[in-house]
Parts: structure tokens; sequence; C-alpha cells
């Protein structure tokens, strides 16, 4: 796992710097040096991400990239990387919760585990966090289904089921 942190927010909070000071991922300061084929979590991709990139993410790893809602404007290009949107799920943690869509990075590298099929290294992820049972629970369904989608056209179709 990688984490690119553009440190726009409260350093206490961030879920982002947590998962690299516990060792859990690996921040990256130059994008060009990610490894060819990274999976970005980019809430701007135009292909959802699904079951079919769990080789990517095997070989390569994930790229969340630290930012606030308020500056995803800003969002950096990732030459390397292939760029995939997380599917609806709700957020968990305490600045967020029960918001669509607004996953802090923990979540949504757990999210990205689970659906690619690495659900233990999610779990062990969570575990670190006190809202991660919550997240889970809140997510348990869309999770399972997404999981067992067999691409991202699936993925979609199933979102379509969860959105309001």
């Amino acid at each position: 796992m990688w984490v690119y942190d553009e440190r726009q927010c409260d350093p206490r909070k961030c879920s982002a710097r947590k998962i690299v000071r516990l060792g859990l991922a690996t921040e990256v300061k130059d994008l060009r040096r990610l490894p060819r084929g990274v999976i970005v979590l980019d809430p701007f991709a135009e292909r959802a991400l699904s079951p079919a990139d769990a080789a990517a993410v095997e070989r390569a790893g994930v790229l969340v990239m630290d930012l606030t809602w308020a500056h995803m404007d800003s969002f950096p290009s990732v030459p390397r990387g292939t760029a995939r949107g997380l599917p609806f799920l709700l957020a968990a943690n305490p600045v967020n919760w029960g918001r669509p869509m607004e996953l802090n990075s923990a979540e949504a590298v757990a999210a990205t585990l689970i659906i690619t099929g690495f659900r233990d290294q999610a779990e062990a992820l969570l575990l670190q966090f006190r809202y991660g049972e919550e997240f889970l629970r809140l997510n348990r369904e869309p999770l399972e289904s997404y999981a067992s989608a067999k691409d991202s056209t699936e993925v979609v179709a199933i979102q379509s089921e969860y959105l309001p």
C-alpha cells in the first residue's frame, strides 16, 4: 500500500498518516517512483474498482491520495498508475459518518482490499481504527456484492442498487 499525503488535514485525525506510522503503508513523495500499474484510488476515474483488479493490487499495490474533499480539484496525476473509482459506500469515520462516498484513506484502502479479495488484510487494517467494525457493518452487503462481481461493469450495475 502506498500513501501520497498532501498534508491538508488535521494530523491527529489523519488515517493516512496513521497507516504509515503503523507500517501498513509506505508514504511516497514522488509519484513517478511508484510501480507501473499501481491502482490509484481516484474519485474521477472512468472505471470502477473490481475484483478484476486483484492481480494489479497484489503486484503493484494500491495508492491512496490523502487530500481533503475541499481540495479534490487539485487531484494529482499519477503517470504510471491505473485509476479506479470506488463504488457507493458509506463513511463510518467520526468526521463523515454516514455520508456516502466521503471515505477517509483507511476506509478507502480497506474497501479496495475487500473488493479485490484481500479481506484479511482489510480487517487487520480496520482493527487499528475504533470505527473499523462500524465501517464493515455499514457496508457489509454492498462490499460482499462488489467483491462477487466479475468486472467494473458489473460493479457499476450492482452500485445502482445502493444509490439513493
